[in-house]
């Protein structure tokens, strides 16, 4: 019983002081005017998705303390079961048992990385605010997943409830031709592929946004921007800092490329990326602000996992009637204007920066999790938790009527045998 009763005051206590799941990436308060929307395959397993979003949302070292946090947990539990039992361990087995717990974390992982799943959508109120990715990959690139076509990362970008992605392989554009060819007429209609290209120039690893394959041979020399960059059609390419990045080498002497950025992630969905994103949040607000850089996020997916971390949310009205053409002119246009040209909203994740917060790792993320769920998720997560008393309670009458069946059985085996009494033969007269 200690299951459903801890689920349910975690539960229901945590809906008197619920909060938004989706926060803003700058001020971390609770994001206005955007919702997350649950499927009803997500809410029938919300249990398991909403922990397995957060966990693929927290940071190198939170992962590190969540992974520390269950094993010392698993050590603590044998240590209270011997004490109780007044019984000392058998080694192998409770290695065997370490061993177990480790390969079941591995098998976790590998299932949120690679089981697709119902995923969270986000939900834009206004119609006229589109919700940007300015960094995806596709099989394409040399670390993307083999089987991840442009087809899977518009699914996956859909299901995340993006409008528009820019595919930015590293140094290939494959992925991009094939994504432009398949965009929908209108930007209305479907999720808008563009393209990009992810290179190293200036020391850093930066995204320049609708850079085609004809671009790159007059853009890229020896996998560098040149300092002449214009694209086909005349437009100078906006130029995007991914993170994480060498700080103190931003926009410094000789970074030509650099000085030019327009826009910068605060947000990307790779452990790095997170964790850069949090732990030098002041740092990138401030150079954000002092080079009127535009604010974005980026999923940096390739191929692996079923979250979304954060999305740039950019107003231009009208773009669902716009060709995909069209509107990467218009979306350019908007972010080279500068820093207030976007708004960022990210997943709520727990905001532990110092090293004795991060210990705490385990029991906030469940917190986060409980404060930010829906009505049906909190009833999912209400009728998952009591279901296992359901289920110990058959199983313990199957093994009571399992043993009083072997009891009958043994005591039908031991009655002794005995023969049938034969009629009285009466003398005849």
């Amino acid at each position: 019983m200690i299951l459903p009763v801890g689920v349910t005051l975690l539960v229901l206590g945590a809906w008197l002081f619920r909060q938004s799941p989706l926060r803003d990436a700058v001020t971390h308060d609770s994001a206005t005017g955007v919702r997350l929307g649950i499927s009803n395959g997500m809410v029938s397993i919300a249990p398991f998705a909403d922990l397995l979003d957060m966990w693929a949302l927290l940071t190198v070292p939170q992962h590190i303390a969540l992974l520390a946090t269950l094993l010392l947990s698993l050590v603590g539990l044998r240590v209270v079961h011997f004490v109780r039992r007044g019984t000392r361990p058998v080694w192998w087995r409770e290695l065997l048992r370490f061993v177990v717990a480790i390969v079941a974390v591995a098998v976790l992982l590998v299932v949120n990385l690679l089981v697709p799943r119902p995923m969270a959508a986000l939900v834009v109120d206004d119609p006229d605010v589109m919700a940007v990715d300015v960094h995806a990959h596709t099989a394409s690139s040399h670390d993307g997943r083999p089987d991840w076509t442009p087809q899977r990362v518009r699914h996956w970008h859909r299901a995340s409830g993006f409008h528009v992605a820019y595919i930015t392989d590293h140094k290939r554009f494959g992925g991009a031709i094939e994504a432009l060819a398949t965009n929908p007429a209108r930007a209305g209609d479907d999720v808008v592929l563009l393209s990009g290209l992810e290179l190293y120039s200036g020391g850093q690893h930066v995204n320049v946004l609708s850079m085609t394959a004809a671009d790159s041979v007059h853009v890229v020399e020896r996998d560098h921007l040149t300092r002449s960059i214009r694209l086909a059609d005349g437009r100078v390419p906006l130029i995007l800092q991914t993170i994480p990045f060498r700080l103190p080498m931003f926009a410094g002497p000789g970074q030509d490329s650099l000085a030019r950025t327009t826009a910068i992630e605060i947000n990307d969905g790779a452990p790095k990326g997170l964790t850069f994103g949090l732990t030098r949040h002041a740092e990138l607000l401030r150079l954000a602000d002092s080079l009127n850089l535009a604010l974005v996020a980026g999923s940096d997916n390739h191929g692996w996992g079923n979250t979304a971390s954060g999305w740039t949310l950019v107003h231009v009205p009208g773009w669902r009637l716009l060709t995909p053409a069209a509107l990467a002119v218009q979306l350019e246009a908007t972010l080279a204007t500068g820093r207030a040209s976007t708004r960022v909203v990210e997943r709520r994740t727990p905001l532990l920066l110092s090293k004795a917060a991060v210990a705490l790792t385990a029991p906030v993320m469940l917190l986060t999790v409980a404060r930010g769920l829906s009505l049906p998720e909190r009833l999912s997560w209400l009728a998952w938790a009591w279901s296992t008393v359901l289920v110990r309670l058959g199983l313990r009458r199957a093994a009571q009527a399992a043993l009083v069946r072997a009891r009958r059985q043994r005591a039908q085996r031991r009655r002794p045998l005995v023969a049938p009494a034969r009629p009285a033969m009466g003398l005849q007269s």
